[in-house]
């Protein structure tokens, strides 16, 4: 159960780092195209912890995601979060 917990714990710090990572590249701006792969890489995420990432913000609507490629802006919502946290 602690291991459960933290990864959980975990994964919950490498999203928070990776939308503020998109915040700082996209300078605060929503709809700006970023390579999701070169932020992955930056902070040394795995393909399959990266795609987590991605799909887990997208669900939530923090980032929209280009399909096909890995590409993925922010959204109005997701600069907001960052802002408001």
């Amino acid at each position: 159960m602690h291991y459960a917990m933290t990864f959980a714990a975990e994964m919950k710090e490498k999203k928070q780092l990776f939308l503020r990572e998109m915040y700082t590249i996209a300078q605060g701006r929503f709809g700006v195209l970023i390579d999701s792969y070169d932020v992955g890489e930056k902070h040394g995420f795995d393909w399959e912890t990266l795609e987590t990432i991605v799909e887990y913000l997208e669900a939530k609507g923090f980032i929209a995601s280009y399909e096909g490629t890995l590409y993925a802006s922010l959204t109005l919502k997701g600069v907001e979060r960052i802002e408001s946290a």
